[in-house]
């Protein structure tokens, strides 16, 4: 979100300064007074501007949003990963509590956590 606030920012910064560019050329040449080469000349320009600001643009993606599950997989496993666990804690996960059953001090595997009892529900 700040990053896509920044980009609206930095884009509006620059349409600014473009249009005033142009306001100070428009001053220079009316219309009227605009020779045929000119006026092409204009256009031409206009082109490239705006091609330069498109594949400027294309190339900005260089951090893709990430989704929603992507980032509920990167918190799984900086919790499932925390060295500090010991045998009996639970972890908050996005597919619900998890305990912990593994050694403290093997490697982590999906193995060493099991759903956690439902207080509500006997076991």
């Amino acid at each position: 979100m700040t990053l896509r606030i920044a980009a609206l920012l930095v884009t509006s910064s620059l349409l600014a300064s473009s249009a005033c560019g142009l306001a100070q050329e428009a001053e220079n040449l009316t219309d009227a007074t605009l020779t045929l080469e000119q006026w092409q000349q204009r256009v031409q320009d206009a082109r490239q501007r705006s091609e330069a600001f498109v594949a400027n643009a294309r190339n900005r993606t260089a951090d893709p949003p990430s989704s929603e599950q992507e980032d509920a997989e990167v918190a799984d496993q900086r919790a499932m990963n925390d060295p500090s666990l010991q045998p009996g804690d639970i972890v908050a996960t996005s597919r619900g509590f998890l305990v912990f059953v593994g050694r403290d001090k093997d490697e982590r595997r999906t193995g060493d956590f099991l759903p956690a009892p439902n207080p509500k529900r006997p076991p």
